[in-house]
């Protein structure tokens, strides 16, 4: 797996840093995504909502991106009131410790109140801390907004490393107790070069000690990029990727249900690979929604074949699970596609999903400009 950070420093699997200037990053590459530039900012990992919870508000679709500038890292927010086919920014989140590193954001709309925080107020978190020179302890700090994304606080940390390992990807989910869940893959486990843990809060401010969620017994493995979705029968959906091993499956998207989005199983155990009738799977930060009627559609940054090899719809393809837990997925195509998807921190990497209109997904997906630089392509498509 790789991440970008300020300078567009790029972490990878194995542990190695590099670091490219922006405009490097894109040189050679393919033409850009296709679909409709979200703005001239530089972004990446998007992931976007929609109000569910904000009384006259609600159909509003939300979406952030982690961004970088002049300025330094900061978190741009886009509303869509048309069901996606236009956007405008509306906020953005600013930090001064986004200057020492800023990762993997995630959005959540809260289906109800938690502690003093009340239903339909928005959630954002991600990595900061990774381009700390000495004694780096990367942290998750999670901030608040109560007016749709046009102001944010910070409300609280829901985990600091224990370590100078990195800390990335955290998601925020509510389970079926109302207690609020803060997933993310965790570099400072020993014996693990990376586990997927979670640390939980009845109040958004106080935050539980980490507990595995994902924790395989094959040391180099790296589970990570958890996407936590509650599905329409009560069941939930836990997303993620085990990345490392060498085998054709390295960075593969796997899948687990909950029937209360707390208990996930074994976290020894691998999970259940996602993949087609014949074979095919996503590698590299795999994404999910929910649609109104249960189904579950995926997006991958690859589409491979069993043994390891690059598919026809590379970049163009969604998966969708009609019956999650007792049906394989089928292929469908993507709204956005993004010719040149590779194992590269841009390019498709960890797009976003969501239902609109009726029978319709929004993707939001990141390419290289011919300039170099990573933007976001957004459009729609039929499901």
């Amino acid at each position: 797996m790789r991440r970008a950070r300020p300078g567009m420093s790029m972490l990878c699997g194995a542990l190695v840093a590099m670091v490219l200037p922006a405009t490097a990053a894109g040189e050679g590459a393919e033409p850009a995504a296709t679909g409709t530039p979200l703005s001239a900012d530089v972004a990446y990992y998007p992931t976007t909502v929609r109000l569910a919870h904000a009384g006259e508000e609600n159909g509003a679709v939300l979406t952030a991106t982690v961004s970088f500038g002049s300025g330094g890292g900061s978190v741009p927010i886009y509303e869509s009131t048309d069901d996606g086919a236009t956007f405008d920014e509306v906020g953005r989140i600013t930090d001064d410790g986004f200057g020492e590193g800023l990762c993997c954001g995630s959005l959540l709309e809260l289906p109800g109140a938690v502690g003093d925080l009340p239903e339909g107020t928005l959630l954002w978190t991600g990595s900061a801390g990774a381009d700390q020179e000495t004694d780096r302890r990367m942290r998750l700090p999670v901030f608040e907004s109560r007016d749709r994304g046009r102001s944010w606080t910070q409300l609280s940390t829901c985990a600091t490393g224990t370590g100078t390992g990195g800390m990335w990807e955290p998601e925020l989910a509510v389970d079926s107790a109302g207690t609020l869940g803060c997933y993310y893959a965790d570099e400072n486990q020993p014996g693990h070069s990376q586990v997927l843990h979670r640390t939980t809060s009845t109040d958004g401010v106080n935050w539980s000690a980490p507990e595995p969620v994902v924790q395989v017994p094959e040391g180099d493995l790296r589970p990570g990029m958890a996407v936590v979705r509650p599905l329409p029968d009560g069941r939930y959906y836990l997303s993620y990727e085990i990345c490392g091993g060498g085998d054709p499956y390295h960075c593969a998207a796997y899948f687990r249900l909950s029937d209360d989005g707390s208990d996930w199983g074994d976290p020894a155990a691998h999970g259940t690979l996602l993949a087609t009738e014949d074979g095919r799977f996503f590698a590299h930060a795999p994404k999910i929604t929910v649609t109104p009627d249960g189904k579950v559609v995926t997006v991958g940054q690859e589409l491979k074949h069993a043994d390891g090899t690059v598919a026809e719809g590379n970049g163009a393809t969604l998966f969708v699970t009609d019956r999650p837990g007792s049906s394989t997925p089928t292929a469908i195509p993507a709204p956005v596609e993004v010719p040149a998807a590779r194992d590269d921190p841009c390019p498709n990497y960890s797009s976003s999903l969501l239902p609109v209109g009726e029978d319709r997904i929004l993707e939001i997906a990141t390419d290289y400009d011919d300039g170099g630089a990573c933007k976001a392509y957004f459009a729609t498509g039929d499901l």
